[in-house]
């Protein structure tokens, strides 16, 4: 009788240690009332509940836990905590006491106590911390624990640092500490402690893909891949592994090659809604969203996955429909909400676009940042008049105190400036500071003196580019004081050029190519290409991105590039950052091409070497990323591939872009589905037929 509840429970507790909410709750929802998991499975569903921020569901949940077992210690303990959380600290230490005296030997209860107890209440809960146990290891490391799980990293790693001081090959304490730095993006000292741990256990499987996974955002995919092929070889019943194999596959092979290890993870997890409608995508299988939608009826992800099936004609009708659903289903998750917005921009019904928008941004965030989230969409939308206005709130956003400048002057209101002195300043990524200097030649030709304060590998490139009324100093990131404005009359921060300047809505200035290659380099590097390829049209091409929130969705598998790697008279060129040789051997098996590395160009070391490497090919054909905005700015024939949900800047329908006048657009008709896209770039590339290179551009910059 409780061998199934007892299976069911502990599902539940492996999916959400992988993150997995949505399913973990549908199976602490599953254990019945007279069960003796009962209390433990309200009491872990209340967990999800607080981990998704609904704390007032928590805590009733927790409620029910104890009164179903009043000894559950580790339910007082959970109650308690969330009564803390949520301002309660008096009944948050009542329930911490509780557990503290129904497991007086417990070390969590007694370490929830001391966040809320104060005083003298708080040296006493201190003081039973360090007499239950003060030298064991499993103590610390539960303490440990627990504090992270509070968000409290200091003394977590702390203990843990402690553990390893009295026995370096302590295992468990140097993955957990791992962990903990992986969490808090200290992604260096993750990457030795996981090293570490496998040193210690190297057939353990969760910390190879733990190991993995960190690998997306430091030595890029071949390596994500290889580490994790190894957890699935050193586990084979971990199902997170397979999974997260298969998603490194899709990356560097495609989808095709990413079925059976995605299929082996869902052999392993069966319930997995969100793994069933990855492999919908993967197969382009109906039938596994359907599953998911069975699985998880009240997740957004199945409905969406269904939508996206019926987004080419003659069903193109049922998406609005099943995108309603997928906002109803879960109307607390934004990303469905986002999807209904896109749809109903595509539809042409703006109106509705913007509300969906501003529920999407409204659900979690806090008002800076879905102020930003709908001056994006609006961007989106080209409502350039308000998009731009509501696009000023970035810099009131946490993220914005990384980077904002302060100075004892004034901040350009958009008036009359002609003679004056203009001190500009970057603020957010490469590409986006490329993107808003297309704006300096219209300050340029006002007789506007610039000072501009950008990202150090790009100073060279300005100064280059920019030889007359443009100073580029040496400057430190900022640190929040205030900083010499090095004589200027007034500041501005590049994003918001746009806004001053009444771009595209009637304010006059317009884009312009800006960036100047060395000549002599870019030459140097032409002829060794042409001497290598001779004849050939020089492709330069980028095919992935590590960024951790986007990346996956605008990066191309080397099997995607059959195609184009079939003409005969192309040869491709890498412009990738961090392109190794086995990147070259997964283009020579997945596109049945070489790949030209011989260059020697690191885009990582020396943007300056990119934008020569860039004049010296004949086309860029990149997925949106630093690269396609180079290229832009330097009025360079380039093909930038987009998702069918983009970045704000290149709208949902054009052909072309408003920034850059020498690009082209293709577009995704399905999101995830790059065959299409390229099998119109090999089309077009039959046709192809290249301009002259690309000579100086010449404006106006005398004073």
């Amino acid at each position: 009788m409780t061998t199934e509840p007892l299976r069911v429970l502990q599902e539940g507790i492996a999916l959400q240690q992988s993150g997995n909410l949505r399913d973990a709750r549908s199976r602490y929802a599953q254990i019945p009332a007279g069960s003796p998991y009962y209390a433990d499975a309200l009491n872990l569903l209340g967990t999800v509940h607080a981990q998704s921020g609904d704390l007032k569901a928590a805590a009733a949940l927790m409620q029910r836990a104890v009164r179903a077992n009043p000894r559950n210690v580790t339910a007082w303990t959970n109650l308690g905590s969330v009564l803390r959380d949520s301002g309660g600290r008096g009944p948050a230490e009542a329930c911490l006491r509780r557990a503290l005296l129904v497991g007086p030997d417990r070390i969590g209860p007694a370490v929830a106590l001391e966040s809320v107890a104060a005083g003298s209440r708080r040296a006493w809960v201190q003081r039973v911390c360090l007499v239950l146990d003060p030298v064991n290891e499993q103590v610390r490391i539960e303490r440990a624990n627990a504090l992270a799980a509070n968000a409290r990293f200091a003394p977590a790693v702390a203990d843990l640092t402690k553990c390893l001081v009295a026995n370096p090959a302590q295992a468990t304490a140097t993955f957990n500490l791992a962990n903990i730095h992986r969490d808090t993006q200290v992604l260096p000292v993750a990457d030795r402690l996981y090293r570490r741990a496998l040193v210690l256990r190297p057939d353990d499987g969760r910390a190879w893909n733990n190991w993995g996974l960190l690998a997306f955002k430091t030595t890029g995919l071949p390596e994500a891949r290889r580490r994790l092929a190894l957890a699935t070889r050193k586990t084979p019943q971990l199902p997170q592994g397979w999974l997260n194999y298969a998603r490194a596959v899709q990356l560097l092979e495609g989808d095709a090659a990413a079925v059976a290890p995605m299929r082996r993870g869902l052999l392993l997890d069966p319930a997995n809604a969100g793994a069933c409608c990855e492999i919908a995508g993967l197969a382009q299988t109906p039938a596994w969203a359907r599953h998911a939608r069975c699985l998880a009826p009240l997740s957004h992800r199945p409905y969406v996955r269904i939508a996206q099936f019926g987004a080419e004609p003659p069903h193109r009708h049922r998406v609005m429909h099943r995108l309603r659903q997928a906002a109803l289903a879960e109307p607390d998750a934004p990303d469905g909400w986002y999807h209904l917005a896109v749809e109903a921009a595509r539809c042409e019904q703006r109106e509705h676009a913007i509300r969906y928008s501003r529920f999407a941004t409204l659900i979690r965030d806090d008002r800076a940042n879905a102020r930003l989230n709908s001056a994006l969409f609006l961007l989106l939308l080209e409502r350039f008049d308000v998009g731009w206005e509501a696009h000023r709130h970035r810099l009131e956003t946490p993220e914005s105190k990384l980077f904002r400048r302060r100075f004892a002057i004034p901040e350009w209101d958009g008036g009359p400036i002609s003679g004056g002195h203009l001190l500009l300043w970057g603020e957010q990524g490469i590409g986006d500071e490329v993107q808003f200097l297309t704006l300096a030649p219209a300050l340029l030709e006002r007789g506007v003196r610039l000072t501009i304060l950008t990202e150090p590998r790009l100073r060279p490139i300005l100064r280059r580019s920019f030889p007359i009324n443009v100073a580029v100093p040496d400057v430190e990131r900022a640190t929040g004081a205030v900083e010499d404005h090095f004589g200027a009359d007034c500041h501005l921060a590049l994003g918001d050029l746009p806004h001053r300047l009444g771009l595209f809505c009637g304010g006059g200035a317009t884009p312009r190519p800006w960036i100047m290659a060395d000549p002599t380099r870019a030459a140097e590097l032409r002829n060794g290409l042409t001497r290598r390829h001779p004849g050939k049209l020089l492709v330069g091409i980028t095919w992935r991105s590590v960024a951790p929130k986007t990346g996956a969705r605008r990066t191309i598998a080397p099997a995607e590039w059959r195609g184009p790697a079939s003409l005969r008279n192309v040869a491709l060129v890498s412009l990738q950052y961090g392109a190794t040789e086995a990147d070259r051997a997964a283009f020579r098996a997945g596109a049945a091409a070489d790949l030209d590395l011989e260059h020697g160009v690191e885009p990582l070391n020396s943007l300056d070497d990119l934008v020569s490497l860039i004049a010296a090919v004949d086309l860029v054909i990149c997925p949106a990323n630093n690269t396609v905005h180079f290229a832009g700015a330097m009025a360079r024939p380039c093909w930038t591939l987009l998702p069918v949900f983009p970045d704000w800047r290149w709208g949902l329908a054009s052909a072309g872009s408003r920034w850059y006048p020498a690009m082209r657009v293709f577009r995704q008709s399905q999101e995830g589905r790059w065959q299409d896209v390229m099998a119109a770039v090999h089309r077009g590339l039959l046709d192809y037929r290249p301009t002259e290179a690309a000579g100086r551009i010449e404006f106006d910059r005398t004073a």
